[in-house]
């Protein structure tokens, strides 16, 4: 997807840099990934003062945590932090992000792979109401977090969509889920220039299944934010019983917590942190600067300069 700027003052975004999780015993998460995701670990380490702080998140500070990427390569990094939390969040109900969308070969293979993972299955491959040529399934994590697994049956001309060059492969898609997709596309026109798309009425099955709605009736708002380099935002409008996320001051969201993309430049978005910029020399900063600010949906998203 072409993007469209109103002037060439915005900063470009895009792609996705990485997707953090908080849980409390982060080997078990790893292994995971490793074992069923064929993701390596690229890095371990501690969280320091700066970087929690800049994150809004110092309850985090001094938390051990991993960074994985795809076997095919790409610079994306899963990142896990081991900290003690509870266990009253149920995924797809609160706005804010709500899934990572990975790129996959074969959805059909990976459902016979995956049926006797840790992960638990809770969309089975289906094509996609909107667009027949792409075929979508839904798993669970250990920590509540949500993964889209996603494979393309053919090339579609009027999108700008990835390839996957490993069984599963990189984020290509953030979700994100809203009581109000106008305002999240306002936030990325009045920050980025990225202009609105329309927004289409869609059943999906997943949230019917979460709200516990019956299933096939359930009609949701969604639209996308096309960034950069094969990257998106799926914006999904929840309905009026879904709520804010409940989470303590000083951490970071349950499931889905933190989704972090490249920029050109944070300047222009310093006024926004929620603290002043960081820098750091290990995946996925490799010594860039990064500012974490707080979206339309009360989502965190840190940006990292390229």
């Amino acid at each position: 997807m072409k993007k469209k700027y109103t002037n060439n003052n915005f900063p470009v975004i895009g792609p996705w840099a990485a997707a953090t999780i908080v849980a409390p015993k982060k080997d078990i998460i790893e292994q995971s990934y490793i074992d069923w995701l064929d993701y390596s670990l690229t890095f371990q380490g501690v969280i320091s003062n700066e970087l929690a702080s800049s994150w809004g998140a110092e309850k985090l500070a001094g938390s051990n945590f991993s960074c994985l990427r795809p076997s095919s390569g790409k610079k994306f990094q899963l990142r896990i932090i081991e900290y003690p939390i509870s266990n009253d969040y149920k995924p797809l109900t609160t706005y804010g992000w709500n899934a990572v969308e990975l790129v996959v070969k074969d959805t059909d293979k990976l459902e016979k792979k995956l049926s006797s993972s840790p992960f638990r299955i809770i969309g089975k491959p289906s094509d996609l109401k909107l667009t027949k040529q792409i075929r979508a399934m839904q798993l669970e994590g250990l920590a509540n977090e949500i993964f889209y697994l996603t494979m393309f049956k053919e090339k579609i001309s009027k999108y700008d969509l990835p390839d996957a060059e490993s069984d599963i492969d990189n984020m290509f898609i953030a979700v994100l889920a809203t009581d109000n997709p106008v305002k999240v596309q306002n936030w990325y026109l009045e920050n980025f220039g990225i202009q609105k798309r329309g927004i289409s009425k869609t059943n999906i099955s997943v949230l019917d299944r979460s709200f516990g709605f019956e299933m096939g009736t359930g009609e949701y708002g969604l639209t996308v934010i096309p960034l950069a380099n094969q990257s998106l935002i799926e914006v999904d409008e929840y309905p009026k019983i879904a709520k804010d996320r409940n989470y303590s001051k000083g951490m970071l969201p349950p499931g889905n917590s933190l989704m972090s993309v490249f920029i050109d430049s944070i300047n222009s978005l310093i006024p926004l942190g929620l603290n002043k910029p960081t820098i750091n020399n290990f995946p996925p900063y490799n010594g860039a600067r990064s500012l974490t600010v707080r979206g339309a949906a009360g989502e965190l998203i840190e940006f990292i300069e390229k």
